[in-house]
C-alpha cells in the first residue's frame, strides 16, 4: 500500500497499518486478484491479516475525483483509487519500472534527462519535448493497440473503469488511467519511450532517447516526426515547454542555455519568517554564484 488517500481512507489515516486494519474497497474486475492473494498467503505469517482484509473488502464500481493545487491559477485533477486496486496497480507499476531499466530508462532518477537536456543546449543534437495533459490523453484504445494482450488484460482489470465526478455523478472513463492510479506514470513513460524509439528506428535517426513521464528527449533530427506522430496518437505538444531549435533546453525541472544551468529560483509559499527570508536569500546567492560564468549571446 502507498501512504496516499484511497476511497476508504483519507490521507491523514492512510498508513499501511490503518489500510490493513480497517475496511477496504476493490472493483469487481480486481476482486479475483484479491481472492488469489488471500488464498496464496493463507499459509504465510501475514496470511491472517490479508484474509481479514479480504473479508472486510467492499466491492465498488468507481474511483473518486478530487483536486489538488497545481499553481496559483489552477488545480490539478486526480482520483482516489479503491484500496486493493491501488495495491495491485503499484505492483504492475514496479514491474514496468524494472523492465524499463533494462532499456536504460530509470524512473527513479531524473538526472539522465537533465544531463541530456544540457547536452542538447550545447550542440543542438537533442530536443526536449513536453506534452499537455499527457496522462489524461492515454486512451483505452491506444493502450489496447500498443501493448501485448496479456499486459492489457491485467492493466485493464486493475484500473477503475468508472469515476465519481466532483458533482457526485458517475462517468465512464475513455482515458485508461487517472492521476492517482498506481501505474499511470510508468505506463505513460513506457508508451512515450516506445513511440519515440519507433520513430528514430523508422526514420533511421541515430542518437539517445530518454523519457521521464511526459518529459521526452529525442535526437533533433526526429523531433518533428515524433511531434506529428504524438498528435496522431492523441497527444498535444506543449509548444511553450518544448525546445527543438536554439540553445535552450528544459527537462525534469532543469533549464539549460548553452550548457549553463539557468534553472530559476522558485518561491512556492509566502515568506512569513526570518528563516524563510534567509532561505530565499541563500538560494539567490547560490544561483548567482553558479551563473557567474557568464552567457554569451
Amino acid at each position: 500500500f502507498s501512504n496516499g488517500a484511497s476511497i476508504s481512507k483519507r490521507r491523514t489515516e492512510s498508513s499501511k497499518f490503518e489500510k490493513f486494519d480497517g475496511g477496504s474497497a476493490v472493483t469487481d474486475s480486481a476482486l479475483p486478484y484479491l481472492v488469489t492473494l488471500a488464498r496464496a498467503s493463507a499459509a504465510l505469517e501475514k496470511g491472517f491479516i490479508i484474509q481479514q482484509c479480504y473479508n472486510k473488502a467492499e466491492v465498488v464500481t468507481h474511483n473518486v475525483l478530487f483536486t489538488v493545487p497545481k499553481n496559483e491559477k489552477e488545480d490539478r485533477i486526480a482520483a482516489k483509487e479503491p484500496d486493493w486496486n491501488m495495491y495491485f496497480q503499484k505492483g504492475l507499476g514496479s514491474m514496468i519500472r524494472k523492465r524499463l531499466r533494462k532499456a536504460g530508462i530509470d524512473l527513479n532518477d531524473q538526472s539522465r534527462n537533465r544531463k541530456l537536456a544540457q547536452l542538447g543546449s550545447i550542440d543542438g543534437s537533442l530536443s526536449t519535448i513536453d506534452l499537455s495533459s499527457a496522462s489524461d490523453s492515454v486512451t483505452e484504445q491506444l493502450v489496447y493497440e500498443l501493448l501485448p494482450q496479456d499486459w492489457f488484460h491485467h492493466l485493464s482489470n486493475l484500473r477503475s473503469k468508472q469515476g465519481q465526478l466532483l458533482d457526485g455523478s458517475s462517468h465512464t472513463w475513455v482515458l485508461f488511467s487517472t492521476m492517482g492510479n498506481g501505474f499511470t506514470f510508468e505506463l505513460e513513460s513506457l508508451i512515450f519511450f516506445a513511440l519515440a524509439k519507433s520513430i528514430t528506428y523508422h526514420f533511421g535517426v541515430k542518437g539517445q532517447v530518454s523519457v521521464y513521464g511526459d518529459d521526452i528527449i529525442v535526437p533533433t533530427g526526429a523531433s518533428s516526426q515524433l511531434i506529428h506522430f504524438l498528435g496522431y496518437c492523441g497527444f498535444i505538444t506543449n509548444k511553450e515547454k518544448s525546445f527543438t531549435t536554439g540553445f535552450f533546453r528544459e527537462s525534469c525541472g532543469g533549464h539549460f542555455y548553452k550548457g549553463i544551468d539557468v534553472t530559476p529560483i522558485y518561491i512556492r509559499r509566502p515568506i512569513n519568517s526570518y528563516p524563510d527570508l534567509i532561505g530565499i536569500i541563500n538560494k539567490f546567492r547560490c544561483w548567482s554564484g553558479v551563473n557567474t560564468l557568464g552567457i554569451n549571446d
